[in-house]
């Protein structure tokens, strides 16, 4: 007959597999034995916490507030380790003994309630979106090597730190090429104005080796025996996190001496800052989408992060302004194809996700040589072998981008065909996503419904055409009869509006700006119009050009006296200095209204705004004269 214990696994029953983590500590608090996967999981030498206090092994544990006189109860502590993970430690006292303890740890996750004790509410951060905002918009308007600065005040901020670097990391040469701390680094250490940083050298260096994210809770014997001459800097704690862009490392991120241990959400955090952060700075374009992110939050509502909404707009147009002839052509198609998804049924959120994707589906096309996408007659096949490498190099761009649509998808699979017969890999139809067939539809008919290079619009008649005569088999059929029934009642292109013209950016102004950061930033910008917007409703309020520039510059020589009223010119705000009359047109204009326009206003230039009275760019003389030329050897 089977006893009560029969039933029981005995300890060395326990697979080894199972990799229980868990050792016997004594009454002070030494460990005398551990298994493989505590071990495996302290990650030090055998010799440095074996028969030595628990401490060794696990620094941030604090026992303190227990009593182990007290042997009737489990006790459990949750805790932080010194890499930053979540781990929960249970103390069982022996029956067997009266001065031993088994010790088990587990990992927990970090959606913990106590854990929110620990760090900042990341999710809520990102979802309300207004903090980053703020702290992403004052980097990129941050001038000159002051912007580095800004952008560490901004991770202490982010993160609750106390002191922070950046480092400019140059992976060709495998070196840090420059140095920024925040201005509060006096307070703790002592750094020399030109000090240079080795790569290979320092507490960052594993993050440079490895390009991941590291967590230092304990940095003693990191720091032990070490100068911080060498980058081995006494922080009480330390995070530092990698910043790729386009699949390079570009830069580290420090941050240290935080009253609570950092976590693995300090860490994705910190890092999905640094990655918007270095996209705004290295997309001039940003800083227009990234200025009006606040009010598109709060018109918005929706489950997302519109950082990353407004980086994708951003992209878009950074790729229309290299392939000037299909200017537009994203955002027609990403048009089309909202209107495909909400006449079939998809949910807002999906639908917003297939405007997103649709609105970036070419992105791949920056890796193109600008003289291929401009290209004024039809591709060789080596040309189109290499254009044809777009959805790939596109998807390659944003695979470290965690969207919450398939973004990446859409991306790579909009010239795949259901028979197959599309690229890069052939998908057929049940591999191929929904927003996809729906993304491929619509990029064929604007194609087809556009002006190229090469050749005039084909018309209404040629997409009808080759729609129908891939339903089915090449294209999704549903998708097809949605796009036609569209299109017959809508007129879609618009060919002769002013909004289909590629116009020329201008610089947008907030009316507290200087007149110093008008200089600035339409030098920057290398334009010469800047709008300047009002604080609460965005319109357009006044314009300041080249000429008002001119007219506020002062006629003085070079005494004191003249240099101080200099200074007190450039400090005028942009409500004081700009000119009110503006010349704008609405984007629904045909070109001989707008032709007529500009010759009654004598003017070299109109403002194109939407029907939000939102300006879209800037018509000149030299733009319209090239649109209506254009049309007239077409027609001819």
């Amino acid at each position: 007959m089977l006893q009560k214990a029969d039933f029981f696994l005995k300890p060395s029953e326990v697979p080894k597999s199972a990799k229980l983590s868990w050792g016997i500590v004594n009454n002070r608090l030494e460990l005398i034995k551990l298994s493989e996967p505590l071990y495996t999981l302290v990650k030090k030498p055998i010799s440095a916490i074996l028969k030595q206090p628990l401490s060794n092994a696990f620094p941030t544990l604090k026992l303190d507030d227990i009593d182990f006189t007290l042997r009737d109860s489990t006790h459990v502590v949750n805790f932080v380790d010194d890499k930053g993970h979540a781990l929960q430690a249970t103390f069982t006292p022996l029956t067997e003994s009266a001065e031993h303890w088994c010790l088990s740890i587990i990992r927990i996750e970090l959606d913990k309630a106590w854990l929110n004790e620990l760090h900042p509410d990341y999710h809520q951060a990102i979802q309300s979106s207004d903090k980053w905002l703020e702290q992403i918009e004052e980097v990129i308007n941050a001038s000159g090597d002051l912007v580095f600065v800004t952008a560490i005040k901004q991770a202490l901020a982010l993160t609750h730190s106390k002191v922070g670097y950046v480092h400019i990391f140059n992976e060709k040469s495998n070196q840090i090429v420059q140095t920024a701390w925040d201005e509060g680094v006096g307070d703790y250490f002592s750094i020399p104005k030109k000090q240079t940083y080795r790569a290979d050298s320092g507490i960052w260096a594993e993050t440079i080796k490895t390009r991941k994210a590291v967590i230092q809770n304990d940095l003693s014997t990191v720091i032990e025996g070490k100068s911080q001459k060498d980058g081995y800097f006494a922080f009480e704690n330390h995070l530092c996190i990698p910043v790729h862009y386009r699949k390079k490392l570009v830069g580290i991120i420090g941050v240290g001496n935080r009253d609570k241990p950092y976590t693995d959400v300090d860490a994705k955090s910190l890092t999905i800052f640094a990655t918007i952060l270095w996209h705004s700075v290295e997309l001039p374009r940003t800083m227009k989408a990234v200025s009006h992110q606040s009010s598109i939050i709060k018109a918005q509502k929706e489950k997302m992060t519109l950082i990353l909404v407004q980086l994708i707009g951003a992209i878009s147009e950074a790729l229309e302004l290299k392939d000037a002839y299909t200017a537009g052509h994203q955002k027609s198609v990403a048009q089309l194809s909202y209107l495909m998804g909400e006449k079939m049924g998809l949910s807002p959120e999906r639908l917003e996700g297939l405007k997103l994707g649709a609105l970036i589906h070419d992105i791949g096309k920056l890796a193109l040589p600008s003289q291929i996408l401009a290209k004024p007659s039809r591709l060789t096949d080596a040309e189109f072998e290499l254009v044809k490498q777009h959805p790939e190099q596109g998807a390659m761009i944003v695979d470290e981008v965690e969207f919450p649509w398939p973004i990446k998808e859409m991306i790579l699979q909009h010239h795949e065909r259901l028979d197959g017969s599309g690229y890069p890999k052939g998908l057929k139809s049940k591999d191929i996503i929904f927003e996809a067939k729906i993304i491929a539809v619509a990029d064929v008919a604007d194609s087809i419904l556009s002006h190229r290079p090469y050749r005039p619009s084909l018309g209404m008649d040629a997409l009808i055409g080759e729609l129908m005569k891939g339903r089915g088999t090449r294209f999704d059929a549903d998708v097809v009869d949605t796009c036609l029934e569209i299109l017959a009642v809508e007129d879609f292109k618009e060919e002769e509006y002013v909004s289909s013209l590629p116009l020329l950016p201008v610089v947008f102004l907030e009316e507290y700006h200087t007149l110093e950061h008008a200089e600035a930033m339409m030098k920057k910008a290398k334009l010469d119009v800047a709008v300047v917007l009002s604080e609460q409703e965005r319109k357009p309020i006044g314009i300041i050009d080249t000429q008002t520039l001119a007219f506020w510059h002062s006629p003085f020589i070079d005494t004191a006296a003249e240099r101080a009223a200099d200074r007190s010119l450039l400090n005028k705000r942009a409500h004081q200095i700009m000119t009110h009359k503006m010349n704008l047109i609405n984007g629904h204009t045909i070109l001989n209204d707008a032709k007529i326009t500009l010759e009654k206003t004598n003017a070299n230039y109109l403002l194109v705004q939407n029907d939000k009275e939102q300006v879209l760019g800037m018509l000149t003389w030299q733009l319209l004269a090239n649109a209506i030329l254009k049309n007239n050897l077409n027609s001819g």
